[in-house]
C-alpha cells in the first residue's frame, strides 16, 4: 500500500497483513506525493538526508496544524519528496525501517491511496485519478461523481477535509474485496 498517510498502517493492521511498504506510520504532503507516485519507481525511495520543520518547504503548513512542535523526522527523498514520519522518535529508526520495508515492497501488487488533506486540491485529486494505476483509491469530503477513484465520505463534509479515514471506510466501500482484487 502507497498511502499519503497512516490509512496503510491501519489497513495492513486490520487484515493482519505484514507491513510490505515503507509507507507506514508517517504522511507525505499532497503535492510531493502526487509527484512521488507519477511514474512511480522503487528507484525514487532512497532517502538522502533527514531535516527539521524550519528546514520544509511546508513549515507554514505545520505551523497551522501544530506538527511544529512534534520533534519527529522528515526525511527527504532523492527527488525532494517531503516523508514526514510523525509516529517515529528518531531519524534512524525511521531509516531502517523505511530501507527493511522498501526491500519487501512487490511492485505487481500494489494499491496506491490517496486524501484531499495535506494540502490537496481539486487539481491534485484529478491528477490521481487519472494515473494509469488499475488499485487506487482516493477519499474526499467532497463529491467527485466524474472520478472512477473518488470515495466520497459525507460525514467530513463540513470538515472540508476527510481525517482519520480508516476509522470508517468501512462505510463506504468494501476493503476486502478491493484488496482481494489484486
Amino acid at each position: 500500500i502507497i498511502s499519503n498517510n497512516c490509512w496503510g498502517t491501519r489497513t495492513y493492521q486490520r487484515f493482519g497483513i505484514p507491513y510490505f511498504s515503507p509507507f507506514q506510520s508517517l504522511f507525505i504532503y499532497a503535492p510531493d506525493f502526487l509527484n512521488l507516485i507519477t511514474d512511480f519507481s522503487v528507484d525514487k525511495l532512497t532517502i538522502e538526508k533527514f531535516i527539521s520543520y524550519e528546514d520544509s518547504k511546508y513549515k507554514t503548513e505545520l505551523e497551522k496544524e501544530n506538527l511544529d512542535k512534534e520533534g519527529y523526522p522528515i526525511g527527504i527523498l532523492k527527488d525532494g519528496t517531503e516523508l514526514h514520519f510523525l509516529h517515529y522518535k528518531s531519524a534512524e529508526d525511521a531509516l531502517d525501517k523505511w530501507n527493511r520495508r522498501v526491500k519487501r515492497m512487490n511492485v505487481d501488487k500494489m494499491i496506491f491511496k490517496f486524501s484531499d488533506g495535506y494540502a490537496s486540491d481539486d487539481t491534485l485529486i484529478e491528477r490521481f485519478d487519472a494515473l494509469a494505476y488499475k488499485h487506487k483509491i482516493c477519499f474526499t469530503a467532497k463529491a467527485y461523481p466524474h472520478l472512477k477513484s473518488v470515495v466520497y465520505m459525507d460525514r467530513f463534509r463540513q470538515n472540508g477535509k476527510v481525517e482519520l479515514e480508516w476509522k470508517f471506510d468501512k462505510k463506504y466501500i468494501n476493503l476486502h474485496s478491493f484488496i482481494n482484487a489484486l
